[in-house]
Protein backbone atom coordinates (compact mmCIF):
# COMPACT_ATOMS: atom_id res chain seq x y z
CA UNK A 1 0.00 0.00 0.00
CA UNK A 2 1.43 3.41 -1.01
CA UNK A 3 2.04 6.40 0.92
CA UNK A 4 -0.70 9.11 1.37
CA UNK A 5 1.46 12.11 0.55
CA UNK A 6 -1.02 14.65 -1.30
CA UNK A 7 -2.42 15.68 1.79
CA UNK A 8 -2.67 19.66 3.60
CA UNK A 9 -0.97 18.48 7.18
CA UNK A 10 -2.30 21.52 9.12
CA UNK A 11 1.11 22.07 10.95
CA UNK A 12 3.23 23.02 7.35
CA UNK A 13 5.05 24.44 8.36
CA UNK A 14 6.46 24.15 12.17
CA UNK A 15 8.82 27.33 12.22
CA UNK A 16 9.38 30.99 12.34
CA UNK A 17 10.15 32.82 9.14
CA UNK A 18 13.38 33.98 8.35
CA UNK A 19 14.60 35.07 4.67
CA UNK A 20 17.39 31.88 4.68
CA UNK A 21 15.41 29.24 5.54
CA UNK A 22 11.89 31.11 3.91
CA UNK A 23 10.20 28.80 6.64
CA UNK A 24 6.45 30.10 6.99
CA UNK A 25 4.08 29.61 9.91
CA UNK A 26 0.66 28.51 8.74
CA UNK A 27 -1.36 27.29 10.78
CA UNK A 28 -2.36 28.13 15.09
CA UNK A 29 -0.85 24.29 15.35
CA UNK A 30 2.62 24.95 16.73
CA UNK A 31 5.52 23.31 18.18
CA UNK A 32 4.80 23.80 21.41
CA UNK A 33 1.29 22.39 21.89
CA UNK A 34 1.27 19.51 19.14
CA UNK A 35 3.94 17.06 19.53
CA UNK A 36 1.83 14.90 22.57
CA UNK A 37 2.18 11.08 20.86
CA UNK A 38 3.03 8.81 18.12
CA UNK A 39 0.49 10.14 16.03
CA UNK A 40 1.52 13.63 16.54
CA UNK A 41 5.26 12.53 15.21
CA UNK A 42 3.98 10.12 12.55
CA UNK A 43 1.98 13.62 10.53
CA UNK A 44 5.33 15.43 11.35
CA UNK A 45 7.26 12.46 9.36
CA UNK A 46 4.72 12.98 6.71
CA UNK A 47 5.22 16.10 6.64
CA UNK A 48 9.25 15.93 6.08
CA UNK A 49 8.39 13.30 2.91
CA UNK A 50 5.57 15.33 1.50
CA UNK A 51 8.61 17.96 0.57
CA UNK A 52 9.57 15.14 -2.19
CA UNK A 53 6.25 15.85 -4.00
CA UNK A 54 4.70 18.69 -2.38
CA UNK A 55 3.11 21.01 -5.41
CA UNK A 56 2.24 24.03 -3.72
CA UNK A 57 1.28 25.93 -6.53
CA UNK A 58 1.24 29.52 -5.37
CA UNK A 59 5.03 28.92 -3.58
CA UNK A 60 6.08 27.03 -6.54
CA UNK A 61 7.80 23.84 -4.44
CA UNK A 62 7.10 21.56 -7.31
CA UNK A 63 10.24 23.31 -8.69
CA UNK A 64 12.32 21.96 -6.30
CA UNK A 65 11.28 18.35 -6.00
CA UNK A 66 10.36 15.25 -8.11
CA UNK A 67 6.50 16.37 -8.98
CA UNK A 68 8.78 18.59 -11.84
CA UNK A 69 12.12 19.97 -10.53
CA UNK A 70 13.81 16.52 -10.44
CA UNK A 71 11.71 15.04 -13.94
CA UNK A 72 14.45 17.88 -15.23
CA UNK A 73 17.74 17.97 -13.02
CA UNK A 74 20.16 15.51 -12.89
CA UNK A 75 18.86 13.99 -15.90
CA UNK A 76 18.53 17.01 -18.79
CA UNK A 77 22.49 18.90 -19.27
CA UNK A 78 24.15 15.58 -19.37
CA UNK A 79 24.49 13.36 -22.75
CA UNK A 80 21.18 10.89 -21.79
CA UNK A 81 18.38 13.22 -22.80
CA UNK A 82 17.46 17.27 -23.65
CA UNK A 83 14.55 20.03 -23.52
CA UNK A 84 14.29 21.19 -27.06
CA UNK A 85 11.23 23.66 -25.68
CA UNK A 86 10.41 24.96 -22.14
CA UNK A 87 7.76 27.13 -20.15
CA UNK A 88 9.60 27.50 -16.87
CA UNK A 89 13.23 27.53 -18.83
CA UNK A 90 13.83 23.93 -18.32
CA UNK A 91 15.91 24.24 -21.38
CA UNK A 92 18.18 26.77 -19.78
CA UNK A 93 19.15 23.74 -17.10
CA UNK A 94 19.45 21.80 -19.98
CA UNK A 95 21.91 24.03 -22.60
CA UNK A 96 23.94 25.80 -19.28
CA UNK A 97 22.43 29.19 -20.04
CA UNK A 98 20.94 29.08 -16.59
CA UNK A 99 22.02 32.05 -13.51
CA UNK A 100 21.76 32.31 -10.07
CA UNK A 101 18.25 33.65 -10.74
CA UNK A 102 16.76 30.89 -12.10
CA UNK A 103 13.54 29.66 -10.69
CA UNK A 104 14.66 25.59 -10.65
CA UNK A 105 17.98 27.08 -8.67
CA UNK A 106 16.30 28.69 -6.55
CA UNK A 107 13.36 26.05 -5.51
CA UNK A 108 15.84 23.47 -5.27
CA UNK A 109 17.78 24.92 -2.37
CA UNK A 110 14.57 25.58 -0.78
CA UNK A 111 12.94 22.49 -0.98
CA UNK A 112 15.99 20.91 0.19
CA UNK A 113 16.61 23.34 3.61
CA UNK A 114 12.44 23.26 3.94
CA UNK A 115 13.18 19.49 4.39
CA UNK A 116 16.08 19.87 6.67
CA UNK A 117 14.07 22.24 8.89
CA UNK A 118 11.13 20.02 9.32
CA UNK A 119 13.47 17.17 10.02
CA UNK A 120 15.21 19.20 12.85
CA UNK A 121 12.05 20.10 14.37
CA UNK A 122 10.96 16.22 14.76
CA UNK A 123 14.51 15.72 16.05
CA UNK A 124 14.23 18.56 18.15
CA UNK A 125 10.88 17.99 19.81
CA UNK A 126 11.48 14.32 20.23
CA UNK A 127 14.93 14.81 22.24
CA UNK A 128 12.20 17.07 24.27
CA UNK A 129 9.64 14.54 24.66
CA UNK A 130 9.25 13.41 28.16
CA UNK A 131 5.79 11.83 28.43
CA UNK A 132 4.81 7.84 28.04
CA UNK A 133 3.20 8.12 24.87
CA UNK A 134 6.03 6.70 22.47
CA UNK A 135 7.51 3.24 22.60
CA UNK A 136 11.19 3.22 22.57
CA UNK A 137 10.85 1.12 19.14
CA UNK A 138 8.66 3.88 17.62
CA UNK A 139 10.69 6.68 19.24
CA UNK A 140 13.99 5.04 17.48
CA UNK A 141 12.14 4.49 13.89
CA UNK A 142 10.87 7.82 14.41
CA UNK A 143 14.86 9.22 15.21
CA UNK A 144 16.02 7.40 12.44
CA UNK A 145 13.70 8.75 9.68
CA UNK A 146 14.24 11.93 10.61
CA UNK A 147 17.98 11.27 10.26
CA UNK A 148 17.36 9.79 7.22
CA UNK A 149 15.65 12.10 5.37
CA UNK A 150 17.87 15.16 6.86
CA UNK A 151 20.67 13.03 5.53
CA UNK A 152 19.33 12.96 2.24
CA UNK A 153 18.25 16.14 1.75
CA UNK A 154 22.29 17.47 2.37
CA UNK A 155 23.42 14.95 -0.11
CA UNK A 156 21.75 16.54 -2.24
CA UNK A 157 22.79 19.86 -1.04
CA UNK A 158 26.42 18.84 -1.15
CA UNK A 159 26.56 17.73 -4.63
CA UNK A 160 24.37 19.61 -6.35
CA UNK A 161 25.84 22.77 -4.56
CA UNK A 162 29.15 22.13 -2.78
CA UNK A 163 29.55 24.43 0.26
CA UNK A 164 26.84 24.84 2.72
CA UNK A 165 25.21 26.13 5.59
CA UNK A 166 24.77 23.66 7.92
CA UNK A 167 22.09 23.64 10.27
CA UNK A 168 21.04 20.73 12.50
CA UNK A 169 18.70 22.46 14.91
CA UNK A 170 15.26 23.82 14.93
CA UNK A 171 15.48 27.22 13.75
CA UNK A 172 13.32 29.21 16.25
CA UNK A 173 15.40 32.25 16.82
CA UNK A 174 16.58 33.93 13.60
CA UNK A 175 19.19 35.59 15.33
CA UNK A 176 20.82 32.07 16.56
CA UNK A 177 21.27 31.09 13.06
CA UNK A 178 24.86 30.88 11.54
CA UNK A 179 24.19 31.09 7.56
CA UNK A 180 27.84 30.53 7.13
CA UNK A 181 28.90 27.79 4.17
CA UNK A 182 30.49 24.90 5.66
CA UNK A 183 33.65 23.53 4.32
CA UNK A 184 32.41 20.47 1.54
CA UNK A 185 34.30 18.09 3.42
CA UNK A 186 32.35 19.12 6.57
CA UNK A 187 29.01 19.00 4.94
CA UNK A 188 29.48 15.19 3.69
CA UNK A 189 30.10 14.43 7.40
CA UNK A 190 27.12 15.18 8.31
CA UNK A 191 25.16 13.36 5.61
CA UNK A 192 27.38 10.52 6.41
CA UNK A 193 27.10 11.14 10.31
CA UNK A 194 22.52 11.25 9.73
CA UNK A 195 22.88 8.00 7.55
CA UNK A 196 24.82 6.36 9.67
CA UNK A 197 22.16 7.50 12.70
CA UNK A 198 19.86 6.66 10.42
CA UNK A 199 20.96 2.85 9.88
CA UNK A 200 21.10 2.12 14.14
CA UNK A 201 18.08 3.63 14.86
CA UNK A 202 15.82 2.69 11.51
CA UNK A 203 13.68 -0.78 11.50
CA UNK A 204 14.30 -3.40 9.12
CA UNK A 205 11.18 -3.20 7.47
CA UNK A 206 8.96 -0.28 7.77
CA UNK A 207 5.58 1.18 6.27
CA UNK A 208 6.12 0.90 2.21
CA UNK A 209 7.54 4.30 0.97
CA UNK A 210 9.52 5.17 4.35
CA UNK A 211 12.94 4.74 5.44
CA UNK A 212 14.14 1.52 6.65
CA UNK A 213 17.46 0.22 7.26
CA UNK A 214 18.72 -0.93 4.32
CA UNK A 215 17.91 2.14 2.89
CA UNK A 216 19.97 4.23 4.71
CA UNK A 217 22.94 1.61 4.04
CA UNK A 218 22.37 2.11 0.50
CA UNK A 219 22.30 5.98 0.14
CA UNK A 220 25.15 6.06 2.80
CA UNK A 221 27.32 4.12 0.13
CA UNK A 222 26.31 6.10 -2.31
CA UNK A 223 27.38 9.33 -0.84
CA UNK A 224 30.85 7.29 0.09
CA UNK A 225 31.46 6.75 -3.31
CA UNK A 226 30.27 10.48 -4.36
CA UNK A 227 33.10 11.58 -2.27
CA UNK A 228 35.98 9.44 -3.40
CA UNK A 229 35.33 11.21 -6.92
CA UNK A 230 35.50 14.48 -8.09
CA UNK A 231 35.78 17.20 -6.22
CA UNK A 232 36.70 15.68 -3.08
CA UNK A 233 38.28 12.40 -3.89
CA UNK A 234 38.43 11.50 -1.12
CA UNK A 235 39.97 7.59 -1.65
CA UNK A 236 39.31 6.37 1.88
CA UNK A 237 35.35 6.74 1.13
CA UNK A 238 35.51 4.30 -1.52
CA UNK A 239 36.39 1.61 0.84
CA UNK A 240 33.50 2.42 2.99
CA UNK A 241 31.25 2.67 0.41
CA UNK A 242 32.38 -1.38 -1.15
CA UNK A 243 32.05 -2.28 2.45
CA UNK A 244 27.99 -0.42 2.53
CA UNK A 245 27.67 -2.37 -0.61
CA UNK A 246 28.94 -5.94 0.43
CA UNK A 247 26.96 -5.30 3.57
CA UNK A 248 23.73 -5.11 1.47
CA UNK A 249 24.94 -7.95 -0.74
CA UNK A 250 24.84 -10.40 1.95
CA UNK A 251 21.82 -9.65 3.28
CA UNK A 252 20.30 -11.96 0.68
CA UNK A 253 17.29 -9.48 1.02
CA UNK A 254 17.22 -8.13 -2.64
CA UNK A 255 17.18 -9.44 -6.37
CA UNK A 256 17.36 -8.37 -9.47
CA UNK A 257 13.93 -8.91 -10.87
CA UNK A 258 13.36 -10.81 -14.30
CA UNK A 259 11.66 -8.19 -15.90
CA UNK A 260 13.46 -4.97 -16.56
CA UNK A 261 10.49 -2.52 -17.29
CA UNK A 262 8.54 -4.09 -14.42
CA UNK A 263 10.16 -1.59 -12.22
CA UNK A 264 8.79 1.16 -14.24
CA UNK A 265 5.45 1.06 -14.91
CA UNK A 266 3.60 1.94 -11.57
CA UNK A 267 2.27 -1.28 -11.31
CA UNK A 268 5.56 -3.62 -9.98
CA UNK A 269 7.71 -1.05 -7.92
CA UNK A 270 7.85 -2.63 -4.34
CA UNK A 271 9.49 -5.61 -5.72
CA UNK A 272 12.54 -7.64 -4.97
CA UNK A 273 15.14 -4.87 -6.56
CA UNK A 274 13.45 -2.08 -4.89
CA UNK A 275 15.05 -0.12 -1.94
CA UNK A 276 13.70 3.68 -2.01
CA UNK A 277 11.41 5.67 -3.95
CA UNK A 278 9.59 8.29 -4.44
CA UNK A 279 5.95 7.35 -3.60
CA UNK A 280 3.41 8.92 -5.77
CA UNK A 281 -0.49 8.01 -5.82
CA UNK A 282 -3.75 8.73 -8.01
CA UNK A 283 -6.48 6.73 -5.74
CA UNK A 284 -9.55 8.38 -5.21
CA UNK A 285 -8.59 8.30 -1.47
CA UNK A 286 -6.36 10.82 -2.78
CA UNK A 287 -7.90 13.54 -5.02
CA UNK A 288 -6.67 11.89 -8.00
CA UNK A 289 -3.30 13.82 -7.41
CA UNK A 290 -0.90 11.68 -8.42
CA UNK A 291 2.87 12.20 -9.56
CA UNK A 292 4.57 13.07 -13.24
CA UNK A 293 7.14 10.81 -13.60
CA UNK A 294 7.23 10.05 -17.60
CA UNK A 295 4.71 12.43 -18.46
CA UNK A 296 7.53 14.96 -18.97
CA UNK A 297 8.97 11.97 -21.42
CA UNK A 298 7.22 9.34 -23.62
CA UNK A 299 5.93 8.86 -27.00
CA UNK A 300 3.69 10.68 -29.33
CA UNK A 301 -0.01 9.55 -27.90
CA UNK A 302 -3.52 10.53 -29.14
CA UNK A 303 -4.45 10.81 -25.80
CA UNK A 304 -1.53 12.98 -25.12
CA UNK A 305 -0.85 10.92 -21.63
CA UNK A 306 3.09 12.46 -22.80
CA UNK A 307 4.28 15.61 -23.35
CA UNK A 308 7.48 14.59 -25.27
CA UNK A 309 9.73 17.40 -23.39
CA UNK A 310 12.28 15.57 -22.09
CA UNK A 311 14.10 13.62 -25.24
CA UNK A 312 16.73 11.23 -26.08
CA UNK A 313 19.99 12.10 -27.85
CA UNK A 314 20.35 9.80 -30.55
CA UNK A 315 23.97 8.78 -28.96
CA UNK A 316 21.98 7.79 -25.97
CA UNK A 317 20.63 5.07 -28.30
CA UNK A 318 23.25 4.16 -29.85
CA UNK A 319 24.80 3.35 -26.60
CA UNK A 320 22.81 0.10 -26.36
CA UNK A 321 23.40 -2.89 -28.30
CA UNK A 322 21.00 -4.16 -30.64
CA UNK A 323 20.43 -6.91 -28.51
CA UNK A 324 20.38 -5.30 -25.39
CA UNK A 325 16.28 -5.14 -23.95
CA UNK A 326 17.03 -2.16 -22.04
CA UNK A 327 17.47 0.00 -25.43
CA UNK A 328 13.70 -0.17 -25.02
CA UNK A 329 14.69 3.10 -22.09
CA UNK A 330 15.29 4.92 -25.58
CA UNK A 331 12.10 4.44 -28.70
CA UNK A 332 13.33 5.21 -32.19
CA UNK A 333 10.86 7.28 -33.72
CA UNK A 334 7.70 5.61 -32.95
CA UNK A 335 3.89 7.12 -31.59
CA UNK A 336 1.55 5.35 -30.30
CA UNK A 337 -1.73 5.32 -32.23
CA UNK A 338 -5.44 3.46 -32.30
CA UNK A 339 -5.89 0.15 -33.95
CA UNK A 340 -9.20 0.29 -35.75
CA UNK A 341 -9.23 -3.49 -36.15
CA UNK A 342 -8.18 -4.40 -32.58
CA UNK A 343 -9.15 -1.47 -30.63
CA UNK A 344 -6.23 -0.98 -29.00
CA UNK A 345 -3.70 1.73 -28.98
CA UNK A 346 -0.60 0.47 -30.39
CA UNK A 347 3.08 1.56 -31.52
CA UNK A 348 3.69 1.98 -35.36
CA UNK A 349 6.52 3.37 -36.91
CA UNK A 350 6.38 5.28 -39.82
CA UNK A 351 8.00 8.69 -41.22
CA UNK A 352 5.82 11.26 -39.09
CA UNK A 353 8.09 11.16 -36.48
CA UNK A 354 11.35 9.59 -38.00
CA UNK A 355 14.53 11.16 -36.55
CA UNK A 356 12.80 11.47 -32.93
CA UNK A 357 14.06 9.90 -29.77
CA UNK A 358 11.71 9.51 -27.35
CA UNK A 359 12.54 8.87 -23.48
CA UNK A 360 10.34 5.75 -22.94
CA UNK A 361 11.49 4.15 -19.40
CA UNK A 362 8.63 5.22 -17.28
CA UNK A 363 5.56 4.11 -18.97
CA UNK A 364 1.94 4.89 -18.92
CA UNK A 365 -0.56 2.06 -20.31
CA UNK A 366 -0.83 2.70 -23.56
CA UNK A 367 -4.86 1.73 -23.24
CA UNK A 368 -7.21 3.91 -21.16
CA UNK A 369 -8.53 0.65 -19.71
CA UNK A 370 -5.55 -0.34 -18.14
CA UNK A 371 -4.82 3.10 -17.08
CA UNK A 372 -7.87 3.95 -15.20
CA UNK A 373 -10.47 6.57 -14.66
CA UNK A 374 -7.60 8.33 -12.23
CA UNK A 375 -4.89 8.13 -14.37
CA UNK A 376 -3.77 11.46 -16.43
CA UNK A 377 -0.32 12.33 -18.17
CA UNK A 378 -0.27 14.86 -14.89
CA UNK A 379 -1.42 12.24 -12.67
CA UNK A 380 -0.38 8.74 -12.31
CA UNK A 381 0.89 6.65 -9.67
CA UNK A 382 4.18 5.58 -11.27
CA UNK A 383 7.02 6.20 -8.49
CA UNK A 384 10.71 7.66 -9.08
CA UNK A 385 13.43 5.47 -8.14
CA UNK A 386 15.69 6.77 -5.59
CA UNK A 387 18.08 3.96 -5.82
CA UNK A 388 17.13 0.37 -6.61
CA UNK A 389 19.61 -3.14 -6.40
CA UNK A 390 21.12 -3.10 -9.51
CA UNK A 391 22.53 0.03 -8.53
CA UNK A 392 24.03 -1.48 -5.37
CA UNK A 393 25.58 -4.00 -7.42
CA UNK A 394 26.98 -1.56 -10.04
CA UNK A 395 28.58 1.05 -7.09
CA UNK A 396 30.52 -2.03 -5.66
CA UNK A 397 32.18 -2.71 -8.88
CA UNK A 398 33.05 1.35 -9.16
CA UNK A 399 34.38 1.38 -5.38
CA UNK A 400 36.57 -1.26 -5.27
CA UNK A 401 38.18 0.16 -8.82
CA UNK A 402 38.60 3.24 -6.87
CA UNK A 403 39.78 1.86 -3.66
CA UNK A 404 42.36 -0.42 -5.38
CA UNK A 405 43.12 -0.10 -8.84
CA UNK A 406 40.56 -3.23 -10.10
CA UNK A 407 37.38 -4.48 -8.95
CA UNK A 408 37.55 -8.30 -8.05
CA UNK A 409 35.93 -11.03 -9.89
CA UNK A 410 33.15 -10.73 -7.38
CA UNK A 411 32.59 -7.58 -8.06
CA UNK A 412 32.39 -7.97 -11.79
CA UNK A 413 30.41 -11.04 -11.84
CA UNK A 414 27.76 -8.49 -9.87
CA UNK A 415 27.77 -6.24 -13.15
CA UNK A 416 27.64 -9.05 -15.56
CA UNK A 417 24.81 -10.45 -13.58
CA UNK A 418 23.19 -6.45 -14.47
CA UNK A 419 24.04 -6.77 -17.72
CA UNK A 420 22.87 -10.35 -18.51
CA UNK A 421 19.18 -9.68 -17.25
CA UNK A 422 19.52 -6.10 -19.37
CA UNK A 423 20.25 -8.67 -22.25
CA UNK A 424 17.10 -11.42 -21.06
CA UNK A 425 19.60 -14.19 -20.23
CA UNK A 426 19.97 -16.02 -17.42
CA UNK A 427 21.38 -13.94 -14.85
CA UNK A 428 23.82 -16.84 -12.58
CA UNK A 429 25.47 -18.35 -16.20
CA UNK A 430 28.28 -16.98 -17.35
CA UNK A 431 27.45 -15.83 -20.95
CA UNK A 432 30.71 -14.86 -23.36
CA UNK A 433 28.53 -13.07 -25.57
CA UNK A 434 27.07 -10.77 -22.84
CA UNK A 435 29.90 -10.45 -20.40
CA UNK A 436 32.94 -7.91 -19.35
CA UNK A 437 35.91 -8.97 -18.31
CA UNK A 438 39.47 -7.87 -17.22
CA UNK A 439 41.23 -6.58 -20.41
CA UNK A 440 38.37 -5.79 -22.50
CA UNK A 441 38.73 -2.14 -22.25
CA UNK A 442 39.48 0.47 -19.25
CA UNK A 443 37.37 -0.32 -16.18
CA UNK A 444 36.57 3.36 -15.66
CA UNK A 445 34.97 4.27 -19.14
CA UNK A 446 33.14 0.73 -19.25
CA UNK A 447 31.49 1.18 -15.87
CA UNK A 448 30.23 4.89 -16.27
CA UNK A 449 29.10 3.68 -19.40
CA UNK A 450 27.26 0.45 -18.07
CA UNK A 451 25.50 2.98 -15.32
CA UNK A 452 23.89 4.65 -18.14
CA UNK A 453 22.78 2.10 -19.77
CA UNK A 454 21.14 0.23 -16.83
CA UNK A 455 19.90 3.67 -14.76
CA UNK A 456 19.41 6.07 -17.81
CA UNK A 457 16.94 8.79 -16.37
CA UNK A 458 16.83 7.89 -13.55
CA UNK A 459 18.57 11.15 -12.22
CA UNK A 460 22.18 9.52 -11.62
CA UNK A 461 23.72 10.78 -14.73
CA UNK A 462 24.60 14.38 -13.93
CA UNK A 463 26.37 12.90 -10.42
CA UNK A 464 27.86 10.16 -12.15
CA UNK A 465 29.49 12.67 -14.55
CA UNK A 466 30.70 15.08 -12.42
CA UNK A 467 32.44 12.42 -10.48
CA UNK A 468 34.15 11.41 -13.25
CA UNK A 469 35.09 14.21 -14.09
CA UNK A 470 33.84 13.34 -17.70
CA UNK A 471 30.44 16.37 -17.68
CA UNK A 472 31.62 19.15 -20.40
CA UNK A 473 33.56 15.97 -22.34
CA UNK A 474 29.95 14.18 -22.37
CA UNK A 475 27.97 16.71 -23.12
CA UNK A 476 30.02 18.36 -26.05
CA UNK A 477 29.46 14.71 -27.67
CA UNK A 478 25.98 14.34 -28.34
CA UNK A 479 24.25 16.37 -30.71
CA UNK A 480 26.59 15.58 -33.19
CA UNK A 481 24.64 13.59 -35.41
CA UNK A 482 24.43 15.07 -38.88
CA UNK A 483 21.22 13.13 -39.62
CA UNK A 484 19.41 14.32 -36.65
CA UNK A 485 17.02 16.80 -36.48
CA UNK A 486 18.41 19.39 -34.24
CA UNK A 487 19.00 22.64 -35.49
CA UNK A 488 21.75 24.63 -35.62
CA UNK A 489 21.16 26.85 -32.75
CA UNK A 490 20.68 24.22 -30.72
CA UNK A 491 23.63 22.68 -31.36
CA UNK A 492 25.48 25.50 -30.69
CA UNK A 493 24.51 25.91 -27.25
CA UNK A 494 26.11 22.37 -26.47
CA UNK A 495 29.21 24.29 -26.38
CA UNK A 496 27.76 26.05 -23.19
CA UNK A 497 28.84 23.94 -20.53
CA UNK A 498 31.79 25.15 -18.83
CA UNK A 499 34.44 24.00 -16.11
CA UNK A 500 31.57 25.93 -13.66
CA UNK A 501 28.68 23.94 -14.35
CA UNK A 502 30.07 20.38 -12.52
CA UNK A 503 28.29 23.15 -9.74
CA UNK A 504 25.20 24.62 -9.09
CA UNK A 505 25.47 28.23 -8.31
CA UNK A 506 24.13 29.61 -5.09
CA UNK A 507 21.02 31.12 -5.54
CA UNK A 508 20.88 35.12 -5.88
CA UNK A 509 18.03 35.77 -3.63
CA UNK A 510 20.16 33.48 -0.64
CA UNK A 511 23.31 35.69 -1.20
CA UNK A 512 21.34 38.81 -1.03
CA UNK A 513 19.22 37.62 1.76
CA UNK A 514 22.12 36.63 4.12
CA UNK A 515 23.78 39.86 4.12
CA UNK A 516 27.09 38.70 3.32
CA UNK A 517 27.30 35.72 5.49
CA UNK A 518 26.71 33.28 1.97
CA UNK A 519 28.94 34.48 -0.94
CA UNK A 520 28.21 32.39 -4.36
CA UNK A 521 30.67 29.58 -5.21
CA UNK A 522 33.65 30.59 -6.24
CA UNK A 523 33.80 28.97 -9.65
CA UNK A 524 30.90 31.11 -10.30
CA UNK A 525 31.83 34.35 -9.17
Amino acid sequence: MKRILFILIPFLWLGVSCDFLETKVESNITTQNFFKSTTDFDMALTGIYYTFTSVEWDAQHRYGNYFTGFMYWGRIGTDECFVPFGNNGEEMIGFYSYTPEHLFVEKVWFMQYLGIQRANVVLNRLEQYDGDNISEADRNRIAGEAYFLRGWFYFQLARYFGEVPLVITETTDISELNTGKAPLADVYDRVIKDFTEAEKLLPETNTVGHAYKAAATALKARAYLQMAGEPLKDNSAASLAAQACRELIKSDKFALVEDYFSQFDGLHEHNSEYIFDVEFDNSHSNSLYGGQVGTTDGIPHTDQIYWTQVRAFPEMYDKFEENDLRRGSVNAGGHAILNPDTGKMEIVYDDDYEGNYWVYKFRHPLDKADRGNSWANWCNNINFPIIRYADVLLMLAEAEWRATGTPSDEAIEYVNQVRRRGYGVDIHTANADVDWHIGDGPFDEFILEERSRELCFEGHRWADLVRFGKLQEAFRSVGQDPDWLMSADYQNLMNNCQEKHSIFPIPQSVIDASNGAITQNPIWQ
